[in-house]
């Protein structure tokens, strides 16, 4: 007997699936053209496949899943709609302000397309001398970035009465050095540029906050490369124009590390203490300004620190920055 009923169940799925004649059903199609022969999906004649809930995808966007929605022909049999995955363009304007206080300010404006374009090979670039100059800004950027946000207003200059060639050996100088001057005044915050000098030799300028104790900066630094000395002045100006003087000064040095092309500075142009709280705010253009990104930054970098100074606009993309001094 179960052999029999094992026999008849057999013969009942054989039948549903030779065809939708033999099984009594409406034929049942998918747009695509692939042909569905399982009899379940007849029944599911007038019902819809729920939505499904959208999702980020890799671009940040909103995408839906593909939705299956059932119709129901003219014959009374259902056929299927595979509806296409569709991505929301999610383009927008990146604004951002960094306010340092004291009528110091600065804004950038940029257009963020959803599809980035694709980065070339490391040293295969055919934009090679464009890109060493985008290096530069950014490298000049973060240095101005910090030293704005420490309040630096002293230049601190590290020498070595030896001919110090050894990069390496003078990072790891630099390393002890500051690490015996934060266990003395935890505090200290720096930001450091190195310079090669004609015969050779490696120095630091740095960028420091208030007064110095120079003897005990002396001191210090004797202990870690024995013969040397240090010097301490506040560059020209007063107020918020010595640290701008700080700024123009180490990213002279900067810049001239790249234009000499000293290999060793890569991935190591500046060092600077850890824990410089750069401000940043970043805004949202509002749909009136859309067609004019660069006058609404211009507005919100004066209502910030009171007055429009340098302003730059690029040729070729929709971007600019602009600053409160010139």
């Amino acid at each position: 007997m179960r052999d029999e009923r094992e026999n008849e169940r057999m013969t009942r799925i054989a039948t549903a699936d030779l065809g939708n004649d033999a099984a009594g059903l409406p034929n049942t199609h998918v747009s695509n053209g692939f042909g569905l022969n399982s009899a379940s999906l007849g029944l599911a004649g007038g019902m819809a496949a729920p939505a499904a809930a959208p999702r980020p995808n890799e671009g940040g966007s909103t995408a839906a899943e593909p939705q299956i929605t059932v119709e129901e022909s003219g014959g009374g049999g259902a056929a299927v709609r595979l509806d296409k995955r569709t991505h929301l363009n999610d383009a927008s304007y990146r604004i951002t302000l960094r306010n340092y206080g004291n009528g110091l300010g600065e804004i950038g404006w940029s257009f963020r397309p959803t599809l980035k374009p694709a980065k070339a090979v490391r040293g295969l670039s055919e934009n090679r001398e464009e890109n060493e100059s985008r290096a530069v800004r950014r490298a000049k950027s973060r240095i101005r970035q910090r030293i704005l946000a420490a309040k630096a207003d002293h230049l601190l200059t590290l020498t070595y009465r030896e001919n110090m060639a050894d990069y390496d050996r003078a990072c790891g100088d630099l390393s002890r050095f500051v690490r015996l001057v934060k266990a003395r005044i935890p505090e200290w915050v720096y930001i450091a540029v190195p310079e090669k000098q004609k015969r050779g030799a490696w120095h630091w300028h740095m960028a420091v906050r208030g007064r110095q104790d120079v003897e005990l900066l002396r001191a210090l630094w004797r202990s870690v490369i024995g013969d040397g000395n240090i010097d301490v002045q506040p560059p020209r100006g007063k107020g918020k124009d010595r640290r701008l003087s700080l700024v123009k000064y180490l990213g002279k040095y900067l810049a001239k590390g790249f234009e000499e092309g000293h290999r060793e500075l890569n991935g190591r142009r500046f060092r600077s203490s850890l824990g410089i709280e750069v401000p940043i705010q970043y805004l949202t253009l509002p749909n009136d300004y859309r067609h004019d990104a660069g006058g609404y930054a211009l507005r919100q970098l004066e209502l910030a620190t009171g007055t429009v100074g340098f302003v730059w606009i690029a040729d070729d993309m929709p971007a600019g920055w602009a600053c409160s001094w010139k």
